[in-house]
């Protein structure tokens, strides 16, 4: 095979595999992404803080809500930088407060379906981690599945586009 097909094969299946490894770690370690997530969001938080105060300070505007803003924006982002995993265990806690709400909602409509809402946002409440580890899990199979269809169709056109069937080629579709 020519040195130029074989690195375009390899552009072609470079964004699926990335999606593909990224789904993998996502799926057999989900903890690992809600961290970072929270402490992203953490830092993105405190940067809110730090150009609030500079804005105060640059308009010599010493408002008591910018002022307020300005802490409580520096203090959350010192928090979720220090705690992430607190963000995704109360992230369950609502979620599962919420489900629990609507199913006694639609208790009257839906009978079985509210029942089965209302058991879920228990175990929710009771288990507040396992929202975002099966999200997340769930995330990291959807990104396996596009970047495994990706490559099959990156390939296939590819290959209708070097003219169809060349020996050289090993046909893995």
């Amino acid at each position: 095979m020519k040195k130029e097909k074989l690195s375009a094969y390899y552009s072609l299946l470079a964004l699926p595999g990335v999606l593909f490894v990224t789904g993998i770690v996502l799926l057999l370690n989900p903890d690992s992404a809600s961290t970072l997530l929270c402490r992203l969001l953490g830092v993105v938080v405190f940067l809110v803080g730090v150009g609030c105060a500079i804005s105060a300070v640059a308009r010599r505007e010493a408002l008591v809500w910018k002022v307020l803003g300005t802490l409580v924006c520096l203090n959350l982002g010192i928090w979720l930088m220090r705690n992430p995993m607190a963000l995704a265990a109360a992230g369950g806690l609502v979620v599962g407060a919420l489900l629990v709400i609507r199913g006694i909602q639609e208790l009257k409509t839906y009978g079985g379906w509210a029942v089965a809402l209302i058991v879920l946002g228990v175990m929710l409440v009771l288990l507040p981690m396992t929202t975002s580890r099966v999200v997340f899990s769930l995330c990291g199979l959807v990104m396996m599945a596009a970047g495994a269809a990706m490559a099959v169709s990156r390939l296939r056109r590819a290959r209708l586009e070097d003219g169809g069937d060349d020996p050289s080629i090993i046909d893995a579709l």
